[in-house]
């Protein structure tokens, strides 16, 4: 090494220390882009800040943090010679016992040396005895350090924590049949064992307390075993005082699943004197043989056999693809509905040119998107995150090598092994949003958890943090507009339509998808009308119950799979004009006159956006409370014209609007005293005698005293009289709130629902979910009447345009609710190509599941 290289090495150790054990340290991925150790030109880790660096930012990294020693390592993946894939026992990616990942095939060589950054870069393989041990173990420390990135982001289990014995083992009660436990022993025979609430002979759990032998839940929607939830209904019925649990069928010598109810534990547990605990019901745990599978296991089954885009693709043979716009994105955990919204907003070519460029085939990530992630910290700037991901999937930088193409139907054991090379380069196209997750997330109550989310949900919220974020950035010297000036000065041909100055220029992304509704209310008392606008960035659509009725809890448990029955249809425009329906209000107080009769709404479009969002909500709440998924067909055309859903730009001559402001509600009824009185003394009951005064309008004494006849024998002619006229009418039953509140609804939410379902609780769980994003106004709406019209916006702010639109792209959900199951999106290219996006599985698309989907993205024609 010459003098004047070591005389910067040790000029630039001043101030580096190690990071410390909880510190982010960026030595798995690139703060700018995705480029990781297995890049052509490896990964550099700012020895002071701990920023990841790709090779065509450290120089700029090093200019801002004022740093000359970066810590550099390079991986290549070189195949291993005799791979043996085991077979999995856990439900889980990368994980002991779960199933292999496709890196298990390969040996990664990892070299590493300290980068002296400055006009130019030089790199000192390491180990070297010229380097002062001191900055050797700065390297090190930084390219050891555990930050719980890339290398975690595949590996992930059904059970985040491993089952630790239950606190209510030690000290459990275990009741004598004058106690009130089983009468008699089990039969050692399992044949005989049966669930004491259906009689049926599968999925049976032993209560460890009071021997009560009941079913598990039902686990046939995903090919599991069925079962009658009395083993929990028996639980809540006893107390909530016994909440041990065992599955009958897999106790053996080597122990059993247990499970317990209690709500601070309500997970799988141990037992330790599980061989005690079974003796006391008559079973013999070193005689005993396991005859069923544990739920753990079966899952794993299921999931040998569940192949996602084969399901998403009807099990059709899928041909790869790569190449510009052909990137697919990591699924960090329970991701897949973030990816499938983002490719969603990268398919969208206005986007593409704000945060990448105006061309796509690029080597490098755009212009653009080069201006927005320049800031000291791209961590937390969100239009550094949009930024980077949006240039990466518009670019071709991390497309992958066309040699590393698979069929991605294939399981992993039967992919063939590639080169060191080819594999090193498809190691290195490699996205994986975790910067995005982690920024747009924070402060989010469910974004910022590794849970499964509602796709439809976040890519609102995607939009709305966006918007938040872009508004100060579009101001004449903002970083939008300075990115857009970059983006328009790069060479090469340029597209005419809608670049970066179009009517959006200045307005926030998610304008690309605004629209304004009109609610129009009509008096049919005064045939007065009242308009109110408001602001939409989905068309969520509910499907016809007239046309798919929702299933009752007896149907729903006989409800036959999937595959032995045809599903219902629906056509879209039936969907539309179940939107559009006028709908009848009662108990209208109307502003004009101030009296209490009918009118009606209809919802139209005031205007029409450059990208519609369909939702198609196919979920619907049981009996139980249960969120389930409508088993329908949703048949959606390549082209939409929603003319007859335009609300007409000259209103109707010899209209007339409401008054803006209602007149007061009529004074509370007051029992007219004199009647009152007479009733009374012949011996009623004062809440009836009031409810008479009040059905009879106080005519008479008369008139109240026949209704009194006619009703003394009423369930609630005694109950307290409440005055259902007076303003305070909107008070419901409590207890019905509460029920509501248990299923995760405020008591605000559930009162509200309530009252605008007259009290009626199934109704009141659908209106809830109904309500989707617009849940908190129209709880507002009910219970403090309907707010004033929305301020119409200036038009610049509302793209609008003829009502004619193209199919573009859908995202379809796999799962019994969103809040499980899968992700897949599927985008159409220009050429009419469906390409399916399935995390980092990239598509042709022989049969695109458009009548399954969840979302739909239309663009105007």
């Amino acid at each position: 090494m010459d003098a004047a290289t070591l005389a910067k090495i040790r000029g630039g150790m001043a101030g580096l220390a190690p990071p410390q054990p909880r510190q982010q340290v960026g030595n798995r991925e690139c703060a700018y882009s995705f480029d990781s150790p297995y890049a052509e030109g490896g990964l550099f880790v700012n020895l002071k800040t701990f920023a990841g660096c790709g090779r065509d930012f450290v120089q700029k990294d090093a200019s801002r943090s004022q740093t000359l020693l970066y810590a550099h390592h390079r991986w290549t993946k070189t195949p291993k010679e005799d791979v043996e894939m085991s077979e999995p026992t856990t439900l889980g990616v990368g994980v002991q016992g779960g199933f292999e990942s496709e890196d298990a095939r390969y040996d990664i060589v990892k070299v590493r040396s300290l980068a002296v950054v400055s006009d130019e870069i030089t790199l000192i393989q390491l180990p070297c005895s010229d380097i002062p041990e001191y900055v050797t173990m700065l390297v090190d420390a930084c390219l050891d350090h555990e930050s719980g990135t890339a290398e975690s982001d595949r590996a992930w289990a059904l059970v985040e924590d491993e089952a630790k014995p239950s606190k209510y083992a030690e000290t459990l009660i275990q009741l004598k049949p004058e106690e009130g436990g089983r009468s008699e022993p089990l039969n050692p025979d399992p044949a005989s064992w049966r669930c004491e609430l259906d009689g049926s002979s599968e999925n049976l759990w032993l209560n460890l307390s009071t021997g009560y032998v009941g079913g598990g839940r039902d686990q046939s929607a995903w090919g599991g075993p069925k079962g009658s939830n009395g083993a929990l209904r028996h639980f809540e019925s006893t107390g909530k005082k016994y909440p041990l649990v065992v599955k009958l069928g897999t106790i053996s010598a080597a122990g059993a699943e247990l499970y317990s109810y209690a709500p601070d534990e309500d997970g799988p547990v141990l037992d330790p004197k599980l061989a005690d605990h079974l003796r006391f019901w008559g079973i013999n745990i070193m005689s005993s043989e396991k005859t069923e599978k544990t739920t753990a296991e079966l899952e794993v089954d299921a999931n040998q056999k569940f192949e996602w885009s084969a399901i998403a693709e009807a099990g059709s043979q899928l041909t790869p693809l790569s190449g510009v716009g052909l990137t697919g994105l990591v699924n960090l955990g329970n991701s897949c509905y973030m990816n499938s919204v983002l490719h969603l907003l990268a398919s969208v070519p206005e986007i593409g040119r704000r945060y990448h460029g105006l061309v796509d085939d690029t080597e490098k990530l755009g212009p653009a998107a080069l201006s927005l992630v320049n800031v000291a910290d791209p961590s937390s700037d969100h239009l550094a995150q949009t930024a980077r991901f949006i240039s990466a999937l518009r670019s071709k930088r991390y497309a992958k090598p066309t040699e590393s193409l698979v069929d991605p139907s294939l399981a992993i054991a039967e992919r063939p092994t590639l080169s060191s090379d080819v594999a090193t380069k498809a190691a290195a196209a490699t996205v994986a949003p975790r910067g995005f997750r982690a920024l747009f997330g924070k402060g989010h109550v469910e974004f910022s958890t590794p849970r499964q989310q509602d796709a439809a949900e976040y890519l609102i919220h995607v939009l709305d943090t966006l918007s938040k974020a872009e508004a100060p950035a579009l101001a004449s010297d903002g970083r939008l507009t300075q990115a857009a000036e970059q983006a328009n000065n790069e060479p090469g041909p340029k597209p005419v339509e809608y670049g970066p100055y179009d009517v959006l220029s200045s307005a926030p992304t998610q304008q690309l998808f605004a629209f304004k509704v009109e609610e129009k209310t009509t008096c049919l008392q005064s045939q007065k009308v009242r308009h109110k606008a408001q602001t939409e960035f989905t068309l969520a659509l509910e499907v016809p119950e007239s046309i798919v009725p929702r299933p009752t809890t007896e149907q729903e448990a006989k409800k036959p799979k999937l595959e032995e029955t045809s599903k219902p249809r629906c056509p879209l425009d039936a969907c539309l004009s179940h939107w559009a329906a006028t709908e009848s209000v009662v108990d209208y107080t109307s502003p004009a006159t101030g009296l209490r009769g009918e009118a009606s709404r209809h919802t139209r479009l005031q205007t029409c956006p450059r990208y519609l969002l369909v939702k198609i909500n196919r979920y619907y709440a049981t009996a139980d409370w249960t969120e389930k998924k409508l088993d329908v067909l949703v048949e959606v055309p390549e082209k939409l014209d929603l003319s007859q859903l335009r609300a007409p730009s000259v209103r109707p001559a010899g209209e007339e609007e409401l008054p803006d402001e209602e007149k007061p509600p009529p004074p509370k009824f007051v029992p007219d005293p004199g009647i009152l009185a007479q009733l009374l003394s012949m011996g009623f009951d004062e809440n009836g005698c009031k409810r008479a005064c009040k059905a009879t309008n106080n005519a008479g004494p008369e008139a109240a005293s026949e209704w009194v006849f006619s009703h003394m024998d009423d369930a609630d002619f005694s109950a307290p009289f409440v005055d259902d006229d007076a303003p305070s009418e909107k008070k419901v039953d409590e207890a019905s709130i509460n029920e509501l509140v248990m299923f995760g609804f405020t008591p605000r939410e559930a009162e509200a629902a309530l009252v605008a379902c007259s009290g009626n609780k199934e109704h009141a769980a659908n209106w809830l979910f109904e309500q989707g994003d617009n849940r908190d106004q129209a709880v507002a709406d009910v219970l403090d009447g309907p707010s004033a019209a929305a301020a119409p916006a200036a038009p610049a702010d509302f793209d609008d345009g003829p009502p004619t639109y193209e199919l573009k792209g859908l995202v379809s959900h796999i799962g019994s609710n969103t809040g499980c199951g899968h992700y897949v999106a599927h985008i159409r290219e220009k050429d009419g190509r469906w390409v399916i996006f399935d995390d980092e599985k990239v598509a042709h698309s022989k049969s695109p599941p458009v009548q399954l989907a969840y979302l739909y993205l239309y663009a105007r024609k």
